[in-house]
């Protein structure tokens, strides 16, 4: 058991799943609009198109933290070929334009099982193209936190569906982020409570009234490179 120390708040906590990334046996992708790549320890993941998401394979029952280091990766030709070529990316600087997110839960309306309740990994893809990232975001039992910088906005979204709904926003909390710098994030998820950390200061608390108990926890790279490393989840005391 350890006590971990973020934003003002404690938590009594015991790991459970400590993943450095020198494979991915542990996780799923489920389109091919990204590139997610081991390297040296950490996971890369780059933008192809749309908004390539992968998964921890395993649903995450109960409540959670989850603390993983991130940091952007200077981009190749490549990138910056299609970067320049995409209707998002046209005519800006990539260095202060990007979008990396947090699956903090998704999971089907239906249950496992149950009638109508096929899993998670099987329907995900089936909703490609739909909602309004193109993620069936609309249809998931999800939360779903969004890190945005363009050249003249900076804002981190908790969304929560069905619905996609807005639930929580934190402005110019996230300053530019360079290359090839690390930052921790972490994401407590505990009683419906839902609060978010940078670098050990709180982002946002959000209290669900009516919080999903079940989820895939997952990744997702737009207009970006990212590098992962050190995710740990941990169980409340």
């Amino acid at each position: 058991m350890e006590t971990l120390r973020l934003g003002g708040d404690e938590f009594r906590a015991e790991l459970e799943i400590e993943e450095d990334f020198g494979d991915l046996s542990r996780w799923t992708a489920l389109e091919d609009h990204g590139r997610w790549d081991v390297r040296g320890g950490g996971l890369v993941g780059e933008w192809l198109e749309a908004s390539p998401s992968l998964f921890l394979s395993e649903p995450v029952e109960g409540d959670y933290l989850w603390t993983i280091r991130a940091g952007r990766v200077r981009p190749g030709a490549d990138f910056l070929e299609r970067f320049e070529a995409s209707k998002h990316g046209r005519g800006t600087d990539p260095f202060c334009n990007y979008n990396f997110n947090f699956w903090l839960r998704a999971d089907t309306p239906g249950v496992p099982g149950e009638a109508g309740g096929a899993g998670f990994l099987e329907e995900y893809p089936k909703r490609l193209g739909t909602g309004w990232n193109g993620m069936g975001d609309d249809h998931w039992r999800s939360l779903y936190a969004t890190v945005v910088r363009t050249s003249d906005e900076n804002w981190v979204r908790l969304r929560r569906s069905p619905g996609y709904v807005k639930v929580a926003e934190a402005r110019d909390a996230i300053g530019q982020l360079d290359y090839d710098r690390a930052h921790e994030f972490a994401f407590a998820l505990e009683g419906g409570r839902a609060r978010m950390y940078f670098d050990g200061t709180r982002v946002f608390d959000y209290t669900d009234p009516d919080p999903h108990a079940r989820g895939h926890i997952g990744l997702c790279v737009w207009l970006c490179v990212m590098r992962f490393e050190r995710m740990r989840l941990y169980r409340f005391a």
